[in-house]
């Protein structure tokens, strides 16, 4: 038996984080059966923003979603389809949020629209669709009406987290992912934040954006995994302040799981978060300023940090594996 993850992309975001942990994990499930199974990862390290290198990226993974499991992401859905129709081979589709108002090019709603007029065509199980919040099974299974949606969430070693948790905070207010899917008026609040004596940073994933003085705010990118999470432990709280349908948001669990309160808006998955971890939902600039100067919020217990522990994975997972 053979399980390929198969995707592309030059960072190491919250989308492939989550969708290489699924992949460990079906492959831990189906060895304790199948001492035989054999796991490989294919990954594009470009981004496509062309119609000739969409075109490379369908036919590159059409001839590489050959094996028994294909996990691939929602761009790499039809190729996978089309590659697995008269097979009895599965094509696990991972799709972290679907927003009409987030920027796509009307040729990739035209993509979107067929993948899922194809799911619902193609109603079997060997085709799943997989999501990453409740919010965003609703939304698929009742919206879009598609057959054989499954939840399996984001999951942390909380072990791992509570390392960095620390009652020393400072002034600090880190404002999210650096990225156009965030409120443009976040930089007003930054402003407005620093003449408080605040010291507001975004953190980066990718180096070239990064940029520090000379501002009413830094963009801060970080080599090593560790020093982000003792910067953001650090900070007084973390804002997860987007204008589209989040699928969830790592950076914003990441936040609860240092010990630092989020704040945010109720959008997509990212108010399933916020819901659970009785985080601070605000509905603008005004609301979330207002939370910082008074320091509204109130950490999460730890049962929300043990829900979303790496050993509760099994239990998202199972369902997927049996049909």
């Amino acid at each position: 038996m053979r399980i390929r993850y198969i995707s592309y992309g030059i960072s190491k975001t919250g989308g492939y984080r989550h969708e290489k942990f699924l992949f460990e994990q079906a492959l831990n499930q189906y060895s304790t059966s199948n001492p035989e199974i054999i796991g490989e990862q294919f990954r594009k390290q470009k981004l496509f923003t062309s119609l000739a290198g969409y075109i490379e990226l369908v036919i590159w993974s059409f001839l590489k979603s050959n094996a028994d499991i294909n996990i691939v992401p929602a761009r790499m859905g039809v190729s996978a389809i089309w590659r697995n129709l008269f097979t009895k081979k599965q094509v696990w589709i991972v799709i972290h949020n679907h927003d009409d108002s987030d920027g796509k090019s009307d040729l990739l709603r035209r993509y979107y629209n067929f993948l899922f007029k194809t799911l619902r065509k193609k109603k079997h199980n060997r085709f799943k669709v997989i999501v990453v919040a409740p919010f965003w099974k609703n939304y698929f299974e009742n919206t879009i009406q598609l057959p054989q949606v499954y939840l399996f969430p984001n999951f942390f070693n909380y072990s791992f987290y509570q390392t960095f948790q620390t009652n020393s905070k400072n002034a600090w207010v880190h404002l999210g992912q650096y990225s156009s899917k965030n409120d443009k008026k976040t930089v007003q609040l930054a402003s407005m934040l620093s003449k408080h004596g605040y010291y507001c940073f975004f953190s980066t994933l990718n180096p070239s954006e990064a940029k520090q003085g000379g501002g009413k705010f830094d963009i801060l990118y970080f080599m090593d995994f560790n020093d982000y999470l003792e910067h953001v432990s650090r900070s007084c709280c973390t804002l997860a302040l987007t204008q589209i349908n989040e699928g969830w948001n790592r950076m914003a669990h990441e936040s609860i799981l240092v010990g630092t309160p989020v704040i945010g808006y109720k959008r997509g998955g990212l108010g399933d978060l916020l819901k659970e971890s009785n985080s601070v939902v605000v509905e603008s600039i005004d609301e979330a300023y207002t939370c910082i100067v008074n320091s509204l919020w109130v950490l999460p217990d730890i049962s929300f940090n043990l829900k979303y522990d790496i050993h509760n994975a099994k239990n998202y997972l199972t369902p997927l594996c049996q049909n």
